[in-house]
């Protein structure tokens, strides 16, 4: 009876997601995805190239598209109820699945095109095929690196399921005769993660290193803050807090149950990898949600032994869904934005070859590149040039890029056989601040209009005429 009015719950859930889905503009996040399925490659700075290549899947129905997401949502909660009740029993996965819906950045992940739905899809279904394999069935670990393999398109960290699972089957003796289906398991996933560790490769590493093996090991406690900010943000206070000392309870289980050492061995490098990131002061959301739903699953178990168990595990519960009401300020219509721009674009002298746009970030530029159609090599709206390569945006055409041409436009640099489209041309510019890049660029820079922007902050379009390349 309650696992029927939990999954038609989750139903209502998913017709309100898909309401609130099709009634809502695209986010600057999903925007960023899309203009990602239209310039395919191996990765992405954000991570493998699974949500584009999902989005592609689509076509150029991208409502469509977004209301796949609620679809993985009800997925998501169907898997999660079948891995925790194949551990524990029929209440603890009800309860474990009460809790993930409850979750901020869950039911965020259920309405945005984003990596952490698909993933945490494709972890909890390699679980339940790795839970069968540790109970004896061999076969099943080539099903755990299949789905693994799925979810290691989507998130790096999902390689510390597998790895954990791997290194716990090595150091139990009696699995030591399973050496073939882990060695499927690792296979599949090495699989999934060569196209994007070449690519990052070719790129000598930054989009993936982010820094040096000194950095690496270097605290701060400002990004510390934020970074553990940002997690309570997204799980919410009090659900954080019973994951952490859930890992703690799990960590002294395992030594005495078989069925905590699994699910230890399936969230403990994760886990551990969030409190390197909170250390190192960054986002430790993606680590987090992947490691979740193991602990939630033991806690579970071990809270409807305890005669107030439900009433605290409801506590938190709402705790948490109240938190994803308090998330700031809505985003300004951007297609409104987008309007204002062509329309101040409009009031430009004419250059001969018509204006573009800049817009001060890539999220920024994503979501207003949405907005306005655009054809050919260049993207819709552009960030401003930098000689560093820090975003997507850096590798895809820019307009301080010269392309080839047999013209020589200087007649005392002859080996520059390039030349650069852009030059003369006029702009608009969109952000909260002024950037010298913009200001050395143009002859003239006028603000024309302020408008509002996302989390409380306002944006000025500025009128830019007569750009030139930066000196070096």
């Amino acid at each position: 009876m309650k696992t029927k009015i939990l999954f038609l719950a989750l139903f209502v859930a998913t017709l309100i997601r898909c309401g609130w889905v099709w009634s809502h503009e695209v986010a600057p996040s999903e925007a960023y995805f899309w203009m990602c399925s239209q310039r395919l490659a191996p990765g992405f700075f954000d991570g493998p190239a699974g949500t584009a290549l999902l989005v592609r899947a689509f076509g150029d129905t991208f409502g469509f598209a977004r209301l796949f997401w609620p679809m993985l949502a009800l997925f998501c909660s169907w898997s999660a109820w079948i891995f925790i009740r194949r551990i524990y029993e029929e209440t603890a996965a009800v309860w474990g699945v009460l809790l993930l819906n409850a979750l901020p950045v869950f039911n965020r992940a259920a309405v945005e095109v984003g990596p952490l739905m698909p993933a945490l899809v494709s972890v909890l279904t390699g679980l339940i095929f790795a839970r069968l394999a540790w109970a004896g069935r061999r076969w099943a670990w080539a099903g755990a690196g299949a789905f693994f393999s799925i979810g290691l398109l989507f998130c790096y960290e999902v390689a510390l399921v597998p790895a954990g699972l791997l290194a716990a089957a090595l150091a139990a003796r009696r699995h030591r005769s399973d050496i073939p289906g882990l060695a499927a398991m690792a296979v599949l996933c090495g699989l999934a993660l060569w196209p994007p560790m070449a690519w990052n490769a070719s790129l000598d590493w930054i989009p993936i290193a982010g820094g040096t093996w000194r950095s690496a090991w270097n605290f701060r406690l400002d990004p510390f803050l934020s970074s553990l900010s940002e997690l309570f943000r997204a799980f919410s206070v009090p659900a954080a807090l019973m994951v952490f000392s859930g890992m703690l309870f799990l960590a002294v289980s395992a030594r005495l149950h078989a069925r905590a050492g699994f699910l230890l061995a399936a969230s403990g490098l994760a886990w551990a990898w969030c409190a390197y990131l909170l250390f190192h002061g960054e986002s430790a959301i993606s680590a987090g949600w992947i490691g979740f739903v193991p602990p939630v699953a033991f806690l579970a178990s071990s809270a409807r032994k305890w005669k107030r168990g439900p009433i605290a595990w409801a506590a938190v519960a709402v705790l948490a869904l109240g938190t994803g009401w308090f998330s700031g300020p809505p985003d300004p219509s951007w297609k409104a934005v987008a309007d204002e721009l062509q329309t101040a674009a409009r009031g430009l002298p004419d250059s001969g070859k018509g204006a573009f746009f800049i817009a001060e970030d890539p999220a920024l530029a994503a979501v207003l590149g949405y907005q306005i159609p655009s054809g050919g090599r260049y993207p819709a709206v552009f960030v401003p040039e930098s000689p560093d390569i820090s975003n997507q945006f850096g590798i895809w055409p820019s307009y301080a890029d010269f392309v080839e041409s047999p013209s020589v436009p200087d007649e005392y640099f002859t080996e520059q056989k390039g030349e650069n489209p852009f030059i003369g041309r006029n702009a608009v510019y969109i952000g909260n601040e002024l950037p010298q890049a913009i200001k050395g660029a143009f002859a003239n820079v006028t603000p024309a209009k302020a408008l509002p922007g996302s989390r409380g902050k306002s944006l000025t379009i500025y009128l830019c005429t007569g750009y030139q390349t930066l000196p070096l």
